[in-house]
């Protein structure tokens, strides 16, 4: 794989292997060396600071430990259907999908990765790249959810629909723009 970068890497996995959880034994001992390590002084940043509270992450993972078997691959679900093959060379390759990413959780969570552009981001851009990226999916997640045409016009700025809309009103007498992410209405609950 000389000459691929990361994400074509991760992609040509994606596409050819099968993979599978490690099994909560498993694991429990490599999440329990990683926060080990990171608890150590591998775990600080160029200053020293620690990267992680010890009393904090030691309490959540004591309550986050049982919940391992929760995320394990059934065992006797085959969660990988082949769906076609491809020739790359004089080499066939099968092509699989993974039921894993059938969720709307796990479709984001792989949207999660588009959201940042490139293989690096300083502090402040990777966090404007990820609102960024939020603020998309909650759009598009908000307008899946109505029933109707898709819309003609893509903007996800509130303040430019909302131009829009005051414009087109005075001037057609209709919004051009539904907005599917009203705040809903105040109660006590």
């Amino acid at each position: 794989m000389v000459g691929l970068t990361n994400t074509e890497v991760s992609m040509l996995l994606a596409l050819h292997c099968r993979r599978r959880t490690r099994g909560a034994v498993e694991t429990e001992r490599l999440v329990g060396k990683l926060i080990e390590t990171l608890d150590s002084e591998k775990g600080h940043d160029t200053l020293g600071i620690p990267l992680l509270d010890h009393k904090c992450i030691q309490s959540i993972w004591a309550e986050q430990r049982c919940h391992l078997c929760c995320i394990q691959d059934p065992p006797v679900v085959s969660l990988y259907t082949q769906t076609g093959q491809l020739t790359k060379g004089d080499v066939k390759m099968p092509v699989f999908r993974c039921a894993h990413s059938l969720t709307s959780l796990e479709s984001f969570h792989l949207h999660l990765n588009r959201f940042i552009p490139g293989d690096s981001a300083n502090a402040l851009h990777f966090q404007a790249f990820l609102l960024d990226g939020l603020v998309r999916w909650n759009e598009n997640r908000a307008a899946a959810a109505v029933e109707g045409p898709a819309q003609p016009l893509l903007c996800y700025s509130g303040h430019l629909q909302h131009s829009l809309n005051q414009l087109s009103q005075r001037v057609l007498g209709q919004s051009l723009v539904k907005d599917h992410t009203k705040p809903g209405e105040y109660s006590d609950e």
